[in-house]
């Protein structure tokens, strides 16, 4: 291969991701256990290759004086990195705690790093830098990965084909939609942008005073008889997964925060894009992540059933008016004619402003292992980790592995205690297990 000098443009959500860098500690982590032992050397060697599958995962950010671009690296820059490593002489848990809160600079490094525990069995730690893909994004990519690493034990030449950037920008959409789309998209965004300005400051998570940000990340897995509960529930109740998760979030941030403010309550929620697509459309190793708030009006007296039909009103509401899309007419023209330095400024200040107390629930969905394979076996014990957010703000992400329904959350122990964290989702736990169990008769 030969060496490239080719550039590219950012999609708009690449650089509202670079904007966001200032606000946490940008990179998504997968953790999982394999049977047996990995060959460290093959998974180097995939890692590598994934590089060619999925291009944007091996490209430098060069900020220039007007917009930001993707720069190629070369093919003998590429093969000089190592991608992966080996730890043998560490306590499993402690190996795991140190490589999630190592720093990746995506300016400098390509956005791959992965750790190999080894203990009676092997865990893998893979982390990626959040700048050009998403949590959707991230799964598709450790899918492919695993797939290379097991192609190359049937054929050690095995070379994928090579990827492109093509299709990484959310201008695939606009076929979707017509002029007058347009006009009510502006309309439904304006008015979406009013509420959430008013709402954004009603509440925060308790959060200590410090000028040091000690990175911490914790995951909390219930037990298999919650999911069970919440499953027989939701039919019965005309209530979605996401609406008992989110309404259980909702009760135990209130107990906890127990706001002074009236409400209505804000929590930031993110909205996969690829929804609007049909089935046909390709996997997408992009950012088509975006958001859409729900506002819960709750008082002491509230249930977590009563926050969950609350955040069932909530998003049907914002989903009947192209949700997820609301806030790209404001933020794309001052991000694209607007020099960088300007448009990212503004944008800054807008998500300080609007979004830095908000809580954030990311539903990565269900995570399918049984297309995740190492040495012909599905992985297990799947642990995903969504950004860091800088404190006041505190996000949390929820995914679905089998039969186990995973927390997680990356936060700064000087400012959130980590007994606060473990109160939150066993509260959570607790209310689920609590409300979801009892006969419909009695939850009524």
């Amino acid at each position: 291969m030969k060496r490239t000098n080719q550039s590219e443009r950012l999609t708009l959500l690449d650089k509202v991701n670079v904007c966001l860098q200032d606000f946490g500690d940008h990179v998504m982590h997968l953790v999982f256990d394999v049977s047996g032992s990995v060959d460290v050397s093959r998974l180097q060697r995939a890692a590598r290759l994934s590089l060619i599958q999925h291009p944007i995962m091996s490209k430098r950010l060069v900020k220039h004086r007007w917009q930001p671009r993707w720069h190629d690296r070369s093919a003998q820059e590429l093969d000089s990195y190592g991608y992966c490593e080996l730890i043998t002489s560490q306590p499993r848990q402690s190996a795991i705690d140190e490589f999630l809160v190592k720093e990746l600079d995506y300016q400098r490094e390509p956005m791959l790093k992965i750790r190999v525990v080894r203990q009676q069995h092997d865990t893998i730690c893979i982390k990626v830098s959040c700048v050009p893909i998403d949590g959707r994004g991230f799964l598709i990519f450790v899918e492919d990965l695993l797939a290379i690493y097991e192609a190359l034990k049937h054929n050690p030449e095995y070379h994928p084909e090579p990827g492109s950037t093509a299709l990484r920008s959310t201008k695939a959409l606009l076929p979707l939609f017509k002029l007058p789309d347009l006009f009510k998209l502006l309309f439904f965004g304006l008015k979406n942008q009013l509420t959430d300005s008013r709402t954004a400051g009603n509440w925060q998570f308790p959060c200590t005073d410090a000028t040091h940000i000690e990175k911490r990340y914790y995951c909390h897995q219930f037990s298999e008889s919650t999911l069970q509960a919440i499953t027989q529930y939701r039919k019965k109740a005309g209530l979605t997964f996401n609406d008992i998760l989110l309404g259980a979030y909702y009760k135990a941030l209130y107990d906890i925060i127990q706001p002074t403010r009236k409400g209505p309550f804000c929590i930031l929620n993110t909205y996969d894009l690829r929804r609007y697509e049909t089935e046909s459309a390709p996997d997408r190793v992009a950012n088509y992540s975006s958001f859409i708030n729900t506002n819960v009006s709750m008082d002491a007296k509230t249930d977590f059933i009563g926050a969950a039909r609350g955040v069932h009103r909530s998003i049907n509401d914002r989903k009947n008016h192209y949700p997820g899309m609301t806030e790209g007419p404001f933020i794309w023209p001052i991000l694209t004619f607007l020099p960088f330095s300007v448009g990212s400024f503004i944008v800054k200040q807008l998500l300080k402003h609007r979004g830095e107390k908000i809580p954030v629930f990311t539903n990565v969905g269900v995570i399918n292992t049984s297309s995740m394979l190492v040495e012909g076996r599905p992985i297990t014990n799947v642990m995903p980790f969504a950004p860091l957010e800088f404190p006041p703000k505190l996000t949390v992400t929820l995914a679905t592995s089998g039969q186990v329904v995973s927390l997680s959350v990356g936060y700064s122990a000087q400012h959130f205690p980590s007994a606060l964290m473990k109160r939150l989702f066993d509260e959570m736990e607790r209310l689920i297990l609590q409300t979801c169990s009892l006969p419909q008769k009695e939850v009524a």
